[in-house]
C-alpha cells in the first residue's frame, strides 16, 4: 500500500486534464477566466513559516504555478517560485526567487486566501517540496 505519492506523481497530476487537476486541489476562488487553487499535500511548515503551491487555471487551462512562502507570526509573504505555461503546457517562464517580503493582503485576494487557510494547518513532516 502506498501512503505517500512522488514529487514525479504529484507532477503527473497536475499535468492531466483540467478535470484531474481540479481534484487533487482546493478551489481558492474562481473568476470569469481563471479560477486558483492551492495544493494542500504541497504544505510545509518549519517554525512560523509555511510553504505552499498554488495553481492557476485559465479557460480550462493550466496556466500558472507558484510557491509561496509565509511568515506566519508577521503576515508576511514572498513568492519563492513561478512558473508559467503555454497552451500546450511547455514552461514559458521559470523558476524565480523574491527575496523581498510583503504584507498578505485581506482575503478578497487569492494570496490572502491561501495564508488563512495554510498557515491554519496543523504542523506535518517537512519532505521536499521541489517539482
Amino acid at each position: 500500500m502506498i501512503k505517500s505519492i512522488s514529487l514525479f506523481g504529484l507532477v503527473c497530476i497536475l499535468s492531466a486534464s483540467t478535470v484531474a487537476v481540479a481534484q487533487g486541489l482546493i478551489l481558492l476562488r474562481e473568476d470569469k477566466d481563471e479560477a486558483s487553487y492551492y495544493e494542500p499535500n504541497t504544505i510545509r511548515k518549519t517554525g512560523q513559516f509555511t510553504l505552499v503551491w498554488v495553481v492557476t487555471l485559465k479557460r480550462g487551462e493550466k496556466h500558472s504555478e507558484y510557491l509561496t512562502e509565509f511568515d506566519c507570526n508577521r503576515a508576511m509573504y514572498r513568492q519563492v517560485a513561478l512558473r508559467v505555461f503555454t497552451a500546450e503546457r511547455q514552461v514559458i517562464s521559470g523558476d524565480a526567487i523574491y527575496r523581498q517580503w510583503f504584507d498578505v493582503p485581506n482575503t478578497s485576494q487569492v494570496l490572502g486566501l491561501v495564508f488563512e487557510k495554510a498557515c491554519a494547518e496543523p504542523q506535518r513532516p517537512t519532505p521536499s517540496i521541489e517539482r
